[in-house]
């Protein structure tokens, strides 16, 4: 392993002298298969069960059969998009009716165990966990409580973030002076658009990029929360960010898997495939056209690309970063950005795990194809959101000052 790492590196850097924005595709040792498989779609409907409906009519839903068991037990299927699929069994539907009642509702999986805590709200953003929800971790099907009302309630494992939500997010940024560009890249495979934003300072000739992403998984809300926190905070005008945008850009790709998250997948696009291991073969059309963007972008500006960072959510708060031995641009980055995370976020200590050049991640790609350092930015999927916003707005910031210290000391 340390003598493929050895020459992957000798490699990637002879490479990035030869031709720094040249196409490559790399052999990791662990490769996944990234070709086209079929998936199931989700019947769009109403179900009634008695005098209780439930729907997955609307973008990110995902509810496969729902059915009455008994007077008081009432069924909701969830399925996968397809199989093999990690264990991320997300669930969203409304619920109502006709009169009133006090019910118990069962969500059963097949091909996984559960995951979330079932929330509940009359709209898809203001939910709130079911109270005194338990289960074991072994469970393929839980049981809770819920009353139901004339008016349709949502019960849903995260809050609901579309792609349609994702858009509205940005366009209320494009007022900001630091949003110097926003636009579509590319298409996913069913025709959803796949959006970009650039942040800088207009009159800077900055030519070190910082790249943002999420939403390769479509059910990790908490990692694209984490990202829009951080990319408030850097939209902040004060003297931190008017120093840091003259000699930085950032990159943002808010929704890459734009189609799973609106067809409410557990973890593939539309081509049945985990879009975060196509990131050496380009196979699938959101990660080939996301990764000629960059290169294309970088190529013409002469950019250089020094830093990814890759926002996801699991089961606890962790960095997943390069080991110590894989030498960046910044390799003592990553070391001093989440020490000083932990500092400003203080008892919220994250975990810091070191993970292999082993596969075709983001993460990987970024140091391969640029040198860049690279990290992947896991939320825990319950942490509350004041917690992300502190731990994301003091990332950001920390972000800055080490990236301007970085080059003022080379």
């Amino acid at each position: 392993m340390k003598k493929f790492l050895f020459f992957l590196l000798l490699a990637g850097l002879t490479a990035c002298k030869n031709s720094y924005y040249a196409y490559r595709t790399y052999d990791y040792p662990k490769p996944v298969d990234t070709k086209d498989k079929a998936i199931d779609y989700q019947e769009k409907k109403v179900f009634k069960a008695g005098e209780v409906f439930a729907s997955n009519q609307f973008d990110a839903a995902r509810l496969n059969d729902f059915k009455k068991v008994n007077d008081t037990l009432y069924e909701a299927l969830i399925l996968p998009e397809n199989t093999p699929v990690n264990m991320s069994p997300w669930f969203a539907f409304r619920i109502w009716s006709e009169e009133p009642d006090t019910l118990y509702i069962r969500l059963k999986y097949e091909h996984a165990k559960h995951r979330y805590i079932p929330k509940y709200g009359k709209d898809k953003r203001h939910l709130k966990p079911i109270p005194h929800f338990t289960y074991n971790a072994d469970s393929t099907a839980v049981v809770f409580p819920f009353v139901t009302e004339r008016t349709p309630q949502y019960i849903s494992a995260q809050e609901i973030i579309s792609t349609t939500d994702i858009y509205q997010w940005i366009d209320s940024l494009k007022k900001n002076e630091f949003v110097l560009e926003s636009k579509f890249i590319g298409e996913s495979v069913l025709g959803r658009k796949i959006p970009y934003f650039r942040l800088g300072k207009k009159e800077a000739n900055a030519k070190k990029v910082v790249v943002l992403m999420s939403r390769q998984h479509p059910p990790e809300i908490s990692g694209f929360k984490a990202l829009q926190y951080f990319v408030e905070e850097l939209l902040k005008k004060d003297a931190l960010t008017e120093d840091f945008f003259e000699e930085y850009e950032v990159w943002v790709f808010p929704v890459i898997n734009p189609d799973g998250v609106d067809l409410g997948h557990w973890r593939h696009n539309a081509h049945g495939i985990d879009l975060n291991r196509d990131w050496a073969y380009y196979r699938q059309p959101e990660i080939k056209q996301i990764t000629e963007f960059i290169r294309t972008e970088a190529r013409q500006g002469k950019k250089k690309i020094i830093l990814g960072i890759d926002f996801h959510s699991t089961q606890h708060d962790v960095y997943y970063v390069f080991d110590d031995n894989i030498k960046t641009i910044i390799s003592r980055f990553r070391h001093d950005w989440t020490a000083s995370i932990d500092r400003l976020v203080y008892p919220h200590k994250t975990e810091y795990a070191p993970f292999p050049l082993s596969q075709a991640i983001s993460k990987n790609w970024f140091y391969s194809q640029f040198g860049a350092e690279a990290i992947t930015y896991e939320m825990g999927d319950e942490v509350p959101y004041e917690i992300i916003q502190k731990k994301s707005t003091a990332a950001a910031v920390s972000m800055m000052d080490l990236l301007l210290d970085v080059f003022k000391n080379k």
